[in-house]
């Protein structure tokens, strides 16, 4: 392996440096999983040593490789392969559905029979039409004016003030938080976020090139005093949050912090990214950041995590400067969004039937929710009763993969704090559990009384899993 680092390096030629040599011939041998994800690298010094090149030019070349996502340099310990981020999320949360285990490790809405039914009456109103130009939309790129018209009142009830003008119809709220990173920052910018954040940003980070780095949270969420101390020692181009429900710790901002935190990215011109895919859910909506500081802001949300998993519709506000970057963004990443979805939505909107679903939502959540505190209440952490999860203690005489694995041995799949973890950040001895697995209440039930059971057993004395 060295030795093919060291053809590389030898065939430097002109202006071509050696350290962007090794680079690439560092991260081909990753590509090509000849280093697998977790396989340690040699040390910089021996490699220097090895190659007859500096010390200076390693560390160089082993810091690109970590600002572009594919190693994790670890202080004490080395220099490690990280794995890709699909490949971390495979390991903790289940990719395809197996009837027999009780999945906990994907955030949903509960699906009832009158999300069914209110699917086929739009779809039965819609084949009725003769007009029908969302099927055959190919532009505007920003959405149809009346789906962002619908969007502008969907977030008036979200307490966030919005105009048509500044606002993309997007393909979910994960799509809108990439449209507004790839909108704001590249290579060599520093973005902030929870220590524990959502990890499409932590995938964004390793596509876009940006450094990321994680904010002190509590109960509440960030602390104003962190997000302070770095906006004032660092140049930061944008903060990613997610005040109201967290994922994976449930916090819930309360208004006073969310006031502290838009009055500092206002004193440090500091962009804020703001994940609300939760807002709806809450049965009194909070004040969103971006009301607060509309032209330092984008606001991000969707149907799929309150009104229906499978309309993949979202709204995304822009600050007006830059909101013709934002939709040119939009143009090259997928044209528009999907205009038949954004036509249901628009109908669902207008006819009450948003609203509707949610609140049935809202009682259904709150039913497992306070079925998990009456069965797990003694390990919860952070839990909200209309919360699509509950972030759970792990007991002291419990490792957190082997309480995962003890659990799927179960049939019982939950996740632990790996894929939501920013790189530098402490890992929390804690697991999320999502309570709208597509299970009966008896079933649910039944899954936390197993998983009660887990936690106070001791583990085995040697994990052969």
């Amino acid at each position: 392996m060295i030795g093919q680092w060291r053809d590389a390096v030898r065939a430097v030629h002109g202006v071509e440096s050696k350290y962007k040599r090794l680079v690439k011939a560092i991260a081909g041998d990753i590509e090509s999983a000849s280093l697998p994800a977790g396989a340690r690298l040699p040390p910089q010094r021996d490699v220097a040593a090895e190659l007859a090149i500096s010390v200076q030019t390693v560390t160089n070349a082993y810091k690109e490789l970590e600002r572009q996502g594919l190693i994790r340099c670890e202080v004490g310990r080395g220099s490690f392969v990280a794995a890709r981020v699909t490949e971390t999320m495979s390991n903790y949360m289940l990719d395809t559905a197996e009837r027999s285990v009780v999945d906990f490790s994907i955030a949903r809405i509960i699906h009832t029979p009158e999300h069914d039914a209110m699917w086929r009456k739009v779809c039965a109103t819609l084949s009725t039409l003769d007009d029908q130009p969302w099927i055959r939309a190919f532009r505007p790129i920003a959405g149809f004016e009346h789906h962002r018209q619908a969007g502008v009142a969907w977030l008036a009830s979200l307490g966030m003030p919005a105009s048509a003008d500044t606002l993309l119809v997007t393909n979910g709220a994960a799509h809108g938080i990439f449209l507004a990173l790839a909108s704001l920052v590249g290579p060599g910018d520093t973005v902030l976020c929870e220590s524990l954040t959502d990890h499409g940003v932590i995938g964004s980070a390793n596509v876009l090139g940006f450094t990321l780095k994680g904010l002190e949270i509590d109960e509440y969420g960030i602390h104003p005093e962190h997000f302070e101390e770095m906006c004032d020692s660092e140049r930061i181009s944008a903060l990613v949050c997610t005040p109201t429900l967290n994922n994976p710790t449930v916090a819930m901002m309360p208004d006073s912090r969310r006031r502290a935190i838009a009055r500092i990215a206002e004193r440090y011109g500091v962009y804020v990214i703001e994940d609300d895919v939760y807002g709806p859910l809450p049965a009194k909506p909070a004040t969103p950041i971006a009301s607060l500081i509309p032209e330092l802001s984008f606001y991000c949300t969707s149907m799929t995590k309150s009104v229906l998993t499978g309309l993949r519709i979202g709204y995304m506000t822009t600050p007006r400067r830059l909101a013709l970057r934002a939709e040119s963004v939009l143009r090259v990443s997928s044209w528009m969004a999907t205009s038949p979805i954004a036509e249901v939505a628009t109908r669902w909107i207008a006819d009450g039937t948003a609203e509707c679903l949610v609140q049935i939502q809202r009682e259904r959540l709150g039913r497992r929710q306070a079925l998990l505190q009456q069965t797990l209440g003694a390990y919860v952490l952070g839990a909200h009763p209309q919360a699509l999860s509950a972030w759970l203690r792990v007991p002291e005489h419990w490792q957190a993969d082997r309480l995962v694995r003890e659990l799927r041995n179960r049939d019982i799949a939950v996740t632990s704090a790996d894929p939501f973890l920013v790189r530098g950040a402490e890992r929390p001895s804690a697991v999320r559990v999502c309570v709208g697995a597509e299970v009966s209440d008896e079933t649910y039930k039944a899954a936390l009384e197993t998983m009660r059971e887990v936690f106070e057993q001791y583990p085995q004395v040697h994990d052969f899993t």
